[in-house]
């Protein structure tokens, strides 16, 4: 009897080792196969697109908030467990295969505003999220030069950059070196109709890359993400923006990305305008709908 004891005892050991060990592979099965679906399917990723931050709420309008509205953003984000990333976490996805968390979201701001240092950055900081903020060459050199700092009108200098960069809150991107206007029949970046494609490559390629010679020369750091001025995009600055070294695109245009391994899925992204006379609430169930 004794002997029977045993080797009953012994197989039931041998049994549950199996089954432990079919327990965890079927997990690990469970989850390449749920990950490999995912990477297939792609990641939903919303981006917010800001302007302006300013207290005076006469001024509150389709491109400026108030610090409150944005910190009641902040707050929709964090309660609602979204993980905020930058572009450079975007890109090394597809082209790294690096993870992004759960749920991703994207804060990004255009310009180059001075209040996005005084408002928008310690805010950022007091929720521990980061953001993308994509400014105008001839911006920061005007305010540069003249030294000015002022919430009201003032944009970024290049030390405020600099700083900003070393603190690991804000990423910075291009967004034009000098067209970000609408004056002489191009509205930002955008193609006459009647320009040859070889002028306006040229045109459109001193310019970014004027600014990404001022990045390297003032920070060392080179972007790798361009921003439409306007959202106006023209079919030929597609293979411009590719071949001059940039990863990815940000469009004006509103909805969520679905962002696989596929690079192409990085160009023209949407982002979705957070214009004022909404609350926080309506407005994110609205574009996470």
């Amino acid at each position: 009897m004794k002997i029977h004891f045993h080797i009953i005892k012994l197989n039931y050991k041998v049994m549950i080792s199996f089954l432990i060990l079919f327990l965890i592979s079927s997990c690990i099965f469970a989850y390449s196969f749920t990950k490999a679906s995912s990477d297939e399917e792609g990641i939903k990723v919303p981006i917010i697109m800001y302007h302006s931050i300013l207290k005076d709420t006469k001024r509150s309008g389709k491109y400026i908030i108030t610090p409150n509205v944005l910190e009641e953003d902040l707050q929709y984000i964090f309660n609602h467990n979204y993980t905020t990333i930058t572009m450079s976490d975007l890109i090394n996805y597809v082209y790294n295969n690096t993870p992004l968390p759960q749920k991703p979201i994207m804060i990004t701001f255009d310009d180059g505003h001075y209040n996005n240092l005084g408002y928008a950055v310690p805010l950022l900081e007091k929720y521990n999220m980061k953001a993308v903020i994509s400014v105008v060459g001839s911006y920061t050199d005007t305010f540069s030069k003249t030294d000015e700092a002022n919430l009201n009108y003032s944009y970024l200098r290049w030390k405020d950059i600099k700083e900003l960069m070393d603190s690991g809150t804000i990423e910075f991107q291009n967004h034009t070196d000098n067209l970000h206007s609408s004056t002489n029949g191009r509205m930002g970046c955008s193609k006459k109709s009647y320009e040859s494609n070889e002028s306006y490559t040229k045109l459109l390629s001193k310019d970014l890359m004027s600014l990404q010679e001022k990045f390297q020369e003032n920070t060392g750091y080179t972007p790798n993400t361009f921003t439409y001025p306007f959202g106006s995009i023209s079919k030929a600055s597609l293979p411009v923006i590719k071949n001059l070294g940039f990863k990815a695109s940000l469009s004006c245009a509103s909805g969520i990305n679905n962002i696989t391994k596929d690079p192409n899925c990085l160009y023209c992204l949407k982002r979705n305008n957070r214009a004022s006379g909404i609350s926080s609430n309506d407005f994110f169930k609205k574009i996470l709908k």
